[in-house]
């Protein structure tokens, strides 16, 4: 692929294209877990939690760190056909290493006598992911901002995957074939990547991997994956261990409306990561203004997606489950919080950090992060239950970000607008108040309610950030009259 054609990739579209697919990831989860909720028991919603909180960490082995090595390379060198093929056999050889490594420790952990016994068959089906990672392959899609395939892919297999769901499980007997259909989901996602990537690639293995070069930065990298889910996924593995199934199904609904707000931002800012490495070797100026511009439209957005999760809490949980798991909103409140924190931490770790050449001290903060993290979890979660779980994530993140910032303050003062986080903060109240003062005046229909709440709140936000003049949301009306005179 040509630089030109590269370049020609509009990062509004690419961003509106993964705003797609995440929303896709978005719709399936509350049409399906609502329904899942409800045929399947809390035990076993409980056990299929707590088995992913644990498979989860061998796909972190499979994966070793190597995506985000591999995009912030090999967006360097894209433009170069040959050398970028060669990069590719090379972090797929090791990949396939790595991902050996996992299963065989998985194997020995499921052969010893603890208490995952109980939990070993779901574990099992879960594992086909693990030996698929991979041939999974995003990361050279993500090169080539390639987010048009992502999304088809990404929305017809939850669309497959939406169908066979609600024609096969029909009650709680039928768990395990939930599980599969879980596996499957993901499976067909790699193994369509591993065909249709030859348009970029055709991968090989090969013993000449270059491990003595790479090796420092994947390892770090590695690391600071493991950092992270260690403090995404504590809670859900201690909550497990240290309390009941119900517990662990409460808290997995908290975290799992605030893991699809996050991964809305976070799928946006992803986009970046390879267009802010490609013009950061090109053009340093360029550089600093593309990463304050992202900061200050996340801002715009993310502090009243905050104070909105908070309004709108007790309606998303009745939608995406039942009055049963009532008791997860004061988790998600404290959850909405932590979107703030772990949003511009992502921002500046992986959008300037990252790119730097400054992996370190992310892994330093993600560590730091989840050491926190699993130390207050044992105090808390005795305590407290799943909101002592909320609590040790919004503390772990605003670790994060501190850290980052940290690292990170010789270019604060380019970055940094306090002023739009203020106007941020100030449209975000006027929206709460107004908001929650008109909605006892709403519709008692649950759905109905939600729509009315958001249109209100947005409407609000909007009205008022105009009135205080503030200039992200100039810069949008521009951008959008600009596309309304182009069609």
């Amino acid at each position: 692929m040509s630089r030109k054609a590269v370049r020609q990739r509009s990062m509004g579209l690419n961003a509106v294209l993964s705003s797609i697919r995440t929303l896709s990831t978005i719709i399936f989860p509350l049409i399906t877990y609502p329904y899942i909720t409800k045929t399947l028991s809390v035990n076993n919603i409980g056990k299929i939690n707590f088995s992913q909180s644990i498979i989860s960490y061998f796909t972190l082995i499979a994966q070793f760190g190597i995506s985000i090595f591999a995009i912030r390379t090999g967006a360097r060198i894209r433009d170069d056909k040959v050398a970028f093929n060669q990069f590719a056999n090379r972090i797929f050889s090791i990949n396939l290493i790595s991902t050996l490594v996992s299963m065989i420790l998985l194997m020995i952990l499921l052969i010893l006598p603890t208490k995952l016994l109980e939990y070993r068959d779901f574990i099992c089906i879960l594992s086909i992911n693990v030996v698929l990672v991979p041939i999974s392959v995003d990361w050279i899609y993500t090169i080539y901002e390639d987010f048009g395939y992502i999304t088809l892919r990404g929305i017809l297999i939850d669309l497959l995957s939406l169908i066979l769901m609600l024609t096969l499980v029909k009650n709680n007997s039928d768990a395990y074939l939930y599980v599969a259909l879980i596996t499957v989901s993901t499976s067909l996602g790699n193994i369509f990547n591993f065909f249709h990537v030859r348009k970029y690639v055709h991968l090989k293995i090969t013993r000449h991997t270059h491990w003595q070069e790479y090796k420092n930065s994947i390892f770090m990298f590695f690391i600071n994956s493991i950092a992270t889910v260690i403090y995404l996924n504590s809670d859900v593995t201690l909550l497990g261990l240290m309390s009941t199934n119900r517990q662990v199904a409460l808290y997995s609904v908290a975290t799992k409306i605030y893991s699809i707000a996050k991964q809305m931002f976070n799928a946006v800012i992803s986009t970046t990561i390879p267009r802010l490495a490609y013009i950061q070797q090109k053009n340093k100026t360029e550089f600093v203004i593309l990463l304050k511009r992202i900061l200050n439209i996340m801002t715009f957005f993310i502090v009243p997606m905050i104070a909105g999760l908070v309004l709108i809490r007790k309606n998303v949980i009745l939608i995406i489950s039942n009055s049963k798991y009532l008791d997860a909103t004061q988790s998600l409140s404290i959850l909405s919080f932590a979107l703030f924190f772990a949003v511009t931490a992502n921002i500046i770790a992986n959008g300037l950090l990252v790119i730097l050449n400054q992996e370190k001290y992310v892994v330093i903060g993600t560590t730091a992060s989840a050491t926190i993290n699993i130390m207050l979890n044992f105090a808390l979660i005795p305590l407290w239950g799943q909101n002592g779980a909320a609590l040790t994530t919004l503390l772990a993140e605003a670790v994060m970000l501190g850290i980052s910032m940290w690292a990170a303050r010789g270019y604060l003062k380019d970055l940094l607008d306090i002023s739009e986080f203020l106007k941020a903060i100030v449209g975000s109240t006027i929206m709460f108040v107004i908001t929650n003062l008109i909605i006892p005046f709403l519709s008692t229909n649950v759905i109905l309610n939600l729509i009315e709440i958001v249109i209100i709140a947005m409407l609000v936000y909007f009205v008022s950030m105009f009135l205080i003049r503030d200039k992200i949301l100039k810069m949008i009306i521009n951008l959008a009259k600009e596309k309304l005179a182009k069609i």
